[in-house]
Parts: structure tokens; sequence; C-alpha cells
């Protein structure tokens, strides 16, 4: 059955040194010879370093994968900034610039503001395509405009929602040229993540297989089993939190589990966001949540642990599926790139 991987990057570090640059763009080089049909980054500073840097050496490294943040948000950037820099990607890669919006998480949090509403976000995405369309547009009421929109290489370039909710899905499927979403990884929850995205898109009369469905899993690959699901705790205990903030009704949670979950996530701590030795990960252990977590959202385990969970996930409908290389150095991650592309992404494509 084939499957299409998309690869986020990360120097692994809090910032990109001078001396790792071309390693980070081999790293992205690698992922395109092996078949990644887009590659990305995430855009939050309180994690470390700019995501228009890293972008623009992905794009560098790269030339067939689409190339762009995954994810953004409306509130640490103007819109008239982003369209630029969308421009300018897509421009720089000859037509493969992509970007997916989210609310926001640690990005916007750990500055003080609240995540953007549903309308914030249609507003924001309007803007931007006006900008990219027509080089005018207004956001919250502003005026925005720009100088360049008619020398860009692509009037559309593709903005998929990221979801996690019913009410976001629905957003994604009405407004998105694709979604991203965070729902899980289990039978059912795939089944009602696609039928919410369609419902969106016939709601405004779209083609429901106009828009493209991505399913983003918190990842970590090993040759040892044990050691991989370990390095994945602390990435799950951050969507289990993301994926619940906003209440638990329509998110196809045991009934079992509901006051659980809620309390977990009324406790989450921020600063300790993706922190592997962090508070969260062990709130988590200690609520006995972990199980249930890794479950519904990882995909980790050495490379037939990884085939398996693919071809049951991929069964069940998600066939486009954003992975994640984690590792705290970038010679880690060149072998482990390896061993996902030579062992695993070629038994797909």
């Amino acid at each position: 059955m084939k499957v299409a991987f998309g690869i986020s990057l990360s120097p692994g570090t809090p910032l990109l040194q001078e001396k790792d640059t071309r390693r980070f763009i081999d790293l992205a080089k690698m992922a395109d010879d092996y078949g990644a049909e887009a590659v990305g980054t995430h855009d939050t500073a309180f994690i470390g370093g700019d995501a228009y840097v890293r972008a623009t050496l992905i794009a560098l490294g790269s030339s067939r994968a689409r190339v762009g943040l995954r994810p953004t948000n409306p509130l640490t950037r103007e819109p008239q900034v982003m369209a630029s820099f969308l421009a300018s990607i897509d421009s720089l890669t000859g037509g493969r610039a992509f970007m997916d919006m989210a609310s926001g998480d640690s990005a916007v949090l750990n500055i003080g503001y609240d995540v953007a509403t549903r309308a914030r976000i249609e507003d924001y995405v309007t803007c931007v395509r006006n900008l990219l369309l027509a080089g005018e547009a207004t956001y919250q009421g502003r005026p925005q405009r720009v100088r360049w929109a008619s020398t860009v290489t692509r009037q559309q370039i593709p903005i998929s929602i990221c979801a996690e909710g019913p009410k976001m899905l629905h957003l994604g499927g009405r407004i998105g040229d694709g979604v991203t979403a965070g729902t899980g990884l289990l039978p059912d929850v795939i089944r009602d993540t696609i039928a919410r995205v369609h419902a969106g898109a016939r709601e405004a009369g779209r083609n429901p297989s106009d828009v493209d469905i991505w399913f983003t899993t918190r990842t970590s690959l090993d040759e040892d089993r044990d050691k991989a699901i370990q390095g994945v705790k602390a990435s799950v205990s951050s969507i289990l939190n993301h994926s619940m903030r906003f209440g638990l009704d329509g998110k196809h949670v045991p009934d079992a589990l509901r006051a659980t979950i809620q309390e977990y996530v009324d406790g989450y701590e921020l600063y300790d966001h993706v922190l592997h030795e962090g508070r969260n990960p062990r709130r988590m252990e200690q609520l006995g949540l972990t199980d249930y977590a890794l479950e519904r959202f990882a995909l980790a385990g050495n490379p037939s642990d990884w085939i398996k969970r693919i071809e049951q996930i991929a069964e069940a409908g998600a066939r486009k599926l954003w992975v994640s290389l984690r590792a705290t150095d970038l010679d880690t991650q060149h072998h482990y790139m390896r061993i996902l592309g030579e062992q695993i992404m070629s038994r797909f494509l």
C-alpha cells in the first residue's frame, strides 16, 4: 500500500550552529532523495532558532519535495511578513512552498498571548492568500499591502489547517487546501477525522477529494524498541495536552479516562513542553495515561514496529503521514534518516 511521507526537521539543538549548516542542508537532501513528499520545520521561537532560516536551508537542500512551515500560527508573524516569506520560498524552490496554519501553542503562550480563534485563523489565511493573489488585503480590519505580488511564482500557495478537534477539522475542510490532523492514529479516530473534514468541504460547496488530508504523528525511531518508546514520551505528553485542552467532547476519549485526562490537561506545565525529563511525562505516567497516549498518538519503535504500524493506520485511511527525527545531534539524525529512508519509506513509496 502506497503511503506519502512528510518529514519535520529540527537541528536537534536550540540554535543551529554555523558548523552544522551544511549537515542540516544535507539532511534535507536525504529526505528529498528518499522520496519525502514534503519537508517542513516548526515555527516556535520558544523551542529555539528561527524557522525562516531553517526553511531556507531546507529549500537549498531539496529539489522536489514541498518546503515550508509546519506548523506556524497567526499571532507571531504579521500576514504581510508571512506572505513575503512564502512568496520568497516559492520563488527559491520553483513553486514548492507550503504552510501549515495552527492556533499556536508554545510560540504564543510563552509570550503571554491566548491561542488564535478559528475566526482569526480564517481571517489570517484569507489575508495571506489575497496578498499573494492581488497584493492587497485586510487583516483584523487593518489594510495590508505588498509591492511584489505581480512577480510571484504562484498566486496560490497551499495552506493547510492543523486540526485536533471537531470544529477545526470542519474549518479545515471548509477553507484549507489541506488539513494536517493531530487527532490520533486509532482506526475509529482516523475514520471520524476524514468524515469531519469532508463534511466541512461539502458545506462550503467543495469537492471533499480536493482537501489534502495528512495525519501528524509523534515519532521515535531506534533499533532498540524500548529506547525508541522512551524517547517519544515527552512529545506524546505535549500532544495529549494540546489535543484535549479545549475540551474532550467529540474526540473519542474513553469514558473511563475522561476525568483523568482533564486532570492532566489542567495541570500541564507549559515551560516543560516536550522536555524529556520534564514534569509532564512524569505526570502522564503517574496518572496512568502513558499507554493510552502512546497507542493513540505515537509511531515509535524499531523499523519493523514502524512498518507494522504504518500498514495498520494506512489500512484505516491515513495514507499521508508527517513524521520527525527526534535526536539531539545532526549525526544521529542522519543515521535515523538512512534507516527511515532505506528500511521504511522504501516499502511504501
